[in-house]
């Protein structure tokens, strides 16, 4: 089997053994799926944090489409389309049966590295292979390792599912030519048992020896290979998302760097022109909403910029200007930002002539940030028709005809490319392109929609504005689909193809905004009018910001009606109120987490939880899923397993990508798009996305991130990094030591007689659950009982990475450790004891030792242990006796659905509560072994360090 492997290693030039550290680090090649790896499999490499690669592979009979993300340091997370050659798919009932093509497949797959390479270790990862809820046509789950040794790189794995059995391979990065490598691997994919395998002619195909060949270059690599008789290619674009621009703002106008004569405080006082000019310059370069005023010695200025798109950038561009004409005697500067009307933070800067060193090139940011504070802005108390208001329209008049500075660059003259703007009726008139793609409907496997969009918006009054979208369709043949759907919830958006052929000219929105900031971190937004292609209606939304920014809460009430198929004003006879609660929960390295709770538009209760993360680029990548009460039994969902609404997305920030400065970005989704069930209307103004960005930079290091124009970041005073749960590595020596403390006697004897008293319930509590196990009642709390434990896994793993709470951070971390040994544990118990489910009709008493078969796989509960597990350092760290109550409903469900006897339960509640009490105590008392190496994670580095 490994003949190949030495042979190669012989073939090769150079000494196999080098010094690590005299040739590059270890590389992350892209396979045919789009996880890094050899040819076929998998290795434990990751690309570097950030790294987004797109491309295509090509070994028949697949042709795979693919899209990988380093969504962290340690997880890479892709997606991949694949079309299987010589199988065709005939939908008898389209009017082109054929229209389809090839069978194609979605998969998603996911590789996390659990620990590092080290000097003499190797790094481990485990990965899955079409997860999430596809079709599993290539499911498969793997553990492997790699290894660096001077110029090689060895892997080795395992993988059950299509990858059969062990796997390995060696990757060779030859220190002479940096950018090639070559690599052979034993590909291990069961393609015997592919479905289809006899249709596209692999049924014969064998685990053999695959080699290739590969070039990386800075954006994009190509890879050959060949092996099973066929020749293959892996060609990829990489772009990464982590740097902070792809291209240099070549064409960014510079900011306003000419020194004038500047007035004295009397002169400012007694000639209102001096002001007139200062406001003047800014409306120049770009700025709107703007007031000013001087008082003694502090110049202060409200302004917003809907052009650039870092906040402390356009907070240090307003700033040099103000200081170019404000009064000499001035020693203090005050700038508060405005999101359109809205205002966001305040800049008070202590130092004037400090703050003039530092534009000069004088003074550090560093010690600027010294004398700057950054405050959430509270309201303005200015009203329309003030005395001020007036004064400053009058003194702007005046100074329209004085000349300004040779040196001010005024607005950016050049032009968008497929994108014109211009003033119309005392509106911005602006026409873009829009493309929307669609797959899999049986009518053709790839549907277009190509349109172009007309948008006109005009402010009205203060805070008040209306917003208006036409669309026409260029190109489509969304209109052509067919397929009708067999969705029992009303149809909120699976007759999307209705709408494409109700007409080639739609008003798509048609809006009256009403804003308010009735105080400091608090904004509402009223609207009503055409929200988007389907609903029309009237709603509002209020947000508040925490005060740190680690947070936000927002609800959005929404009445509507949905619009007929043509486009214009006239409606069908569904109506619905949607209500949604939204908590957002930002955490360390730009992650975001969301939960949603409310009803939906198909009157559907429930909850949405998303993640997403946001790179220093602007790209944003994350999911969403959602389930609700709503029973969606469109396939691949059935009346027994219902379907949830999920899907993936990238906010493409287009400031990354051009030479200038802009606020404009590309969404991409990922997700069905004939669902009715845990579907949101398009909100007509998300107040939490509008100041998304602001809240990420006012909270991003010091809040001054691109103030001066200049790359000049420096690292903060570190308050301490956080513990990671590399338990593998570095608690399991701990747990181990506390395990060996606890008393195993008394515990055991405790916890045999809780087990055996807990079976005289088995058979009157079977018996119950068979009589109402078709209750409503009882089928939802089965249903939410058996979701608590993903629940509390998911919030221990937002937890975990919440730096700025340390008891809460160090539960989480004891509850993911505890969990996923109570995962383990319980699936050893149950597989070595073999105890028959209830649901099998054989009895409590009946055993079957070491048995494959799931029907005998019953004791212990493997929900209700990581339940426990996952509660039990919560309850212990901040005294909540009460989530062993929640837990209990766990148990309730177990046993409710037959699945599981009331013993088990017991039994799986003991054993999490015993591995959650371990985890917690490592964690409060700090057991780790004195001296002993712990992992350290920062969001800008992972290192070791060592307790004295």
């Amino acid at each position: 089997m490994w003949r190949w492997l030495l042979l190669l290693l012989l073939l090769l030039p150079g000494p196999l053994a080098q010094a690590t550290d005299s040739v590059a680090q270890p590389i992350a090649v892209p396979s045919v799926t789009g996880q890094s790896g050899l040819v076929a499999m998998p290795d434990a490499r990751l690309a570097p944090d950030g790294t987004w690669r797109t491309g295509f592979s090509f070994q028949r009979p697949y042709h795979a489409f693919w899209s990988s993300i380093s969504f962290l340091p340690w997880l890479e997370a892709g997606f991949r389309y694949t079309r299987i050659q010589y199988v065709p798919v005939i939908f008898s009932s389209e009017p082109d049966p054929t229209a389809y093509g090839d069978y194609k497949d979605k998969a998603f797959d996911a590789k996390a590295r659990i620990i590092a390479e080290r000097e003499w270790f190797p790094q481990l990862a485990i990965g899955a292979q079409d997860v999430g809820g596809g079709t599993g046509l290539f499911s498969a789950w793997y553990g492997v390792a790699s290894k660096r040794i001077g110029e090689f790189d060895f892997t080795l794995g395992y993988g059950t599912g299509r990858i059969d059995g062990a796997f390995g391979g060696v990757r060779w990065q030859p220190r002479a030519y940096p950018r090639w490598s070559a690599t052979a691997e034993l590909d291990a994919f069961d393609y015997a048992n592919d479905r289809f395998a006899d249709q596209s002619r692999i049924a014969g195909r064998k685990k053999t020896t695959q080699l290739g060949l590969e070039y990386r270059g800075e954006l994009w690599g190509a890879k050959l290979f060949g092996g099973h008789g066929e020749a293959g290619v892996n060609a990829w674009v990489s772009i990464p998302l982590e740097a902070k621009e792809f291209v240099p703002k070549l064409d960014e106008p510079a900011p306003y760097t000419r020194i004038n004569p500047r007035p004295s405080e009397a002169q400012w006082a007694e000639d209102a022109a001096h002001e007139a000019r200062l406001r003047r310059a800014l409306r120049a370069q770009g700025y709107a909403s703007i007031a000013t005023r001087y008082e003694n010695g502090r110049l202060e200025a409200r302004l917003a910029n809907g052009r650039i798109n870092s906040m402390p950038r356009a907070v240090g561009r307003a700033a040099r200007t103000m200081l170019s004409f404000a009064p000499l005697e001035t020693r203090e500067l005050k700038v508060t930002y405005l999101e359109g009307e809205l205002a966001f933070a305040e800049y008070t800067f202590v130092d004037a002539r400090l703050l003039q060193r530092y534009f000069n090139g004088l003074a550090t940011r560093k010690a600027l940030a010294q004398t700057v504070a950054i405050d959430y802005a509270e309201p303005s108390d200015a009203k329309p028709g003030d005395a001020a208001m007036e004064a400053d329209r009058e003194q702007a008049i005046a100074a329209a005809a004085e000349p300004l500075p040779e040196a001010l660059v005024v607005a950016d003259k050049v032009p968008q490319l497929f994108d014109y703007r211009a003033s119309l009726a005392g509106g911005q008139f602006r026409i873009r392109p829009s493309i929307s793609a669609f797959f899999n409907d049986p009518s053709g496997a790839l549907k277009l929609d190509l349109s172009a969009l007309a948008t006109w918006d005009r402010r009205l009054a203060p805070m008040r504005y209306f917003a208006s979208e036409l669309k026409a369709a260029l190109w489509e043949n969304v209109s052509d689909v067919t397929q009708r759907s067999n969705s029992l919830l009303p149809h909120v958006r699976t007759d999307i193809a209705q709408y494409r052929r109700g007409g080639d000219v739609k008003l798509m929105k048609a809006l009256f905004h009403q804003y308010a900031h009735p105080s400091a971190r608090v904004y509402a937004r009223g609207s009503a009018g055409i929200y988007e292609e389907m609903y029309s209606g009237a709603g509002g939304q209020v947000l508040y910001l925490g005060a740190d920014g680690g947070w936000a809460v927002d609800l959005a009430v929404d009445a509507l009606r949905q619009r007929e198929f043509e486009g214009w004003f006239g409606h069908r006879d569904y109506s619905t109120v949607t209500a949604i609660a939204s908590l957002h929960y930002r955490l360390s390295q730009g992650l975001t987490a969301t939960l949603r709770v409310g009803r939906f538009l198909a009157r559907d209760e429930g909850v949405r939880a998303e993640v997403r993360r946001r790179f220093k680029s602007g790209f944003e990548v994350g999911a969403w899923y959602t389930v609700t009460n709503g029973n969606d039994i469109t396939s691949p969902g059935t009346p027994e397993s219902p379907y949830y609404d999920k899907g993936i997305f990238m906010r493409m920030s287009l400031d990354a990508m051009l030479t200038r400065d802009t606020r404009a970005a590309a969404h991409l989704s990922l997700a069905p798009w004939t669902r009715d069930v845990g579907q949101m209307v398009a909100s007509p103004g998300d107040l939490a996305r509008l100041m998304e960005r602001n809240v990420f930079s006012r909270h991003d290091l010091d809040g001054l991130r691109r103030f001066g124009d200049m790359e000049d970041d420096y690292r903060l005073p570190e308050l301490g990094a956080r513990p990671w749960p590399d338990f593998v590595a570095e608690d399991a020596s701990a747990l181990g030591r506390a395990s060996r403390d606890a008393d195993w006697v008394d515990g055991l004897v405790v916890g045999t007689g809780l087990v055996l008293g807990a079976a005289a319930l088995d058979k009157p509590v079977e018996r119950w659950a068979a009589r109402h196990q078709d209750e409503r009642a009882v089928a939802r709390g089965v249903k939410w009982g058996n979701a608590l434990p993903f629940a509390a896994i998911g919030l221990s793993g937002v937890f975990a990475f919440d730096d700025s709470r340390p008891r809460l951070q160090d539960a989480g971390i004891a509850a993911l450790e505890a969990g996923a040994l109570a995962l383990v544990g319980s699936e050893i118990l149950k597989r070595s004891l073999g105890r028959a489910r209830p649901d099998a009709g054989l009895g409590a008493g009946e055993f079957e030792a070491g048995s494959s078969d799931d029907a005998f796989h019953s004791f212990p509960s493997r929900h209700a242990a990581v339940m426990w597990a996952a509660v039990t350092p919560y309850a212990k760290e901040f005294d909540l006796p009460w989530l062993y109550g929640v837990a209990a409903l766990t148990n309730a469900a177990r046993a409710g659905s037959r699945e599981h006897w009331v013993s088990d339960t017991v039994a799986g509640s003991l054993l999490g509560y015993w591995l959650g009490s371990l985890a917690w105590e490592v964690r409060r008392e700090g057991r780790l072994r004195k001296n002993s190496a712990k992992l350290l994670l920062s969001p800008n580095e992972v290192r070791l360090a060592w307790d004295f």
